[in-house]
Formats: C-alpha cells, sequence, structure tokens
C-alpha cells in the first residue's frame, strides 16, 4: 500500500469504517510509514477534541443542509463516496473554527440568522418533514379557521390547483422571532413554502421579486395588504408563475 493510499483512509479507520481485510493492510502500512502515524495520531486526537465540545443543537438550517449533503453521499459509488468522505473531512477543522466564530459574532453582536436563512430553514423543515403541514386540507374554509387562536390575525387560504400548485395545508413556523402562517403548496413532486403576516398600514403592493440563493427559489413581495415570502426548489420561472397565480386569486376575492 502506497502513502496516499494509506492516508486517505486514516479517518475511515478511526472511525471503524474498514473492512477488517482493509484494517490488516492499513495497520501493517504505518509500520513503514511515520507520516501516515503522525496523520493517524492527529486524526484521534480531533476526535476527542469534537467528543469534548459542550452538546449544541444544531441549527435547523445547518442540520437540514448536511442531512440533504449525506443523503446524495449515500447514493454515490464506493469510490466516489470515499472521495467526497475526504472533502468532508478536510473541511471539518474549518468549520468547527466558523461555527463557533459565528456563534460568537452572533451572541456579542445581537445578530440572529438572516431572514433569508430563517426562510430557507423553514422551507426545508417542510420538504424534509414526514409530515409537512399541521392542518392538511386543500379546502381554504378548513386551513383558514384553523389559524383563528394561533394567530394575532387571519391569513388568507387559497387553492391554485387549477394553476398547477394545490394546496397540501398549513402550518405555523417562526421567522426572525414572529410567529407566522405558512401555507404549503405542491408542484409536480416539490414542495413550496409560502410564509405571510400583514404588512404595514397603508402599504402599497410590490411587483414579486424573484431570487436564487443556495440552490433554492425565493420569491418576496407585498400584495393585498400582506407581505409574502416563497421557497421552494422549484425553477425560479415556476417561482415567478406561482407569484402570479397567488396574486390573481387573492384580487379576486377582493
Amino acid at each position: 500500500m502506497d502513502c496516499p493510499t494509506c492516508e486517505a483512509m486514516v479517518d475511515a479507520y478511526v472511525d471503524g469504517e474498514l473492512t477488517a481485510t482493509e484494517s490488516a493492510d492499513f495497520e501493517r502500512a504505518l509500520t513503514v510509514c511515520p507520516e501516515c502515524r503522525k496523520r493517524l495520531d492527529t486524526a484521534r486526537q480531533i476526535g476527542g477534541l469534537l467528543r469534548d465540545l459542550p452538546a449544541e443543537p444544531a441549527p435547523d438550517l445547518l442540520r437540514a443542509r448536511i442531512e440533504r449533503e449525506l443523503r446524495g453521499i449515500a447514493g454515490r459509488t464506493p469510490v466516489a463516496r470515499r472521495s467526497e468522505r475526504m472533502r468532508w473531512m478536510a473541511m471539518a477543522a474549518s468549520l468547527i473554527v466558523a461555527v463557533g466564530i459565528g456563534w460568537a459574532g452572533g451572541t456579542l453582536t445581537g445578530r440572529g440568522t438572516s431572514d433569508t436563512d430563517a426562510l430557507v430553514a423553514s422551507y426545508l423543515r417542510v420538504a424534509m418533514a414526514e409530515h409537512p403541514v399541521d392542518i392538511a386540507s386543500s379546502d381554504h374554509h378548513t386551513v383558514k379557521p384553523w389559524y383563528a387562536g394561533r394567530l394575532s390575525y387571519s391569513p388568507p387560504v387559497h387553492d391554485l390547483t387549477s394553476t398547477g400548485f394545490p394546496l397540501l395545508g398549513g402550518r405555523l413556523d417562526v421567522i426572525d422571532g414572529r410567529k407566522v402562517a405558512v401555507l404549503v403548496y405542491r408542484r409536480n413532486q416539490h414542495k413550496l413554502a409560502l410564509s405571510l403576516w400583514p404588512a404595514g398600514p397603508a402599504a402599497p403592493n410590490t411587483e414579486p421579486v424573484v431570487k436564487e440563493h443556495d440552490g433554492f427559489s425565493m420569491a418576496e413581495w407585498r400584495h393585498g395588504g400582506f407581505e409574502w415570502r416563497a421557497v421552494s426548489d422549484v425553477s425560479p420561472a415556476e417561482m415567478q408563475s406561482f407569484t402570479t397565480a397567488l396574486n390573481r386569486a387573492v384580487d379576486t376575492d377582493h
């Protein structure tokens, strides 16, 4: 076994992921490879430091992104998985430092997660949940009354099945410390999370602004006295179609 192969196996060995044959070959290679022995000692030290860190729950956004990435890795070939694993391990030390700095910065300056990240996290909770809604129905006469007593406002609810966005139901979430209504729609096999809350007094309508962020399509606009924020993994064109259909439905009700 050459040194690069031996070094590439260090982390898998520490985590007990090698077969018995691979472990035996790796251990034999260590006897003639002092650099790999140092690499093994370092990996064990990092593992010990990680185990000693205070256990804090990961933010929803970070956890969801990692889970999504790991599901993608799981579907790849063994060679590709090992290559991807090495990339993740190479990022580990930097990630630990970055998380620590980010936590300290957020704590000391009072800045929390941005609205954008909070909205993406809300969407990921919908997309990854076994039960993405608290009230499952496409009937606005069922969904709208469910929010009574749970929110300080009554959200408008529209089923957009006729335009290709059937309503799945509704849920509650917290965005930037504000409890808001989240309506969940479907577009083919994709889900779309629509967060909404009342706009300020006499706030004028604004045109939907659709953008891409971290692989997601996001829309932000004001219409009919409400602020609307939509997030999904549909294309920007489909997101634009959704905002148009929703605005039309809101105007029809008025």
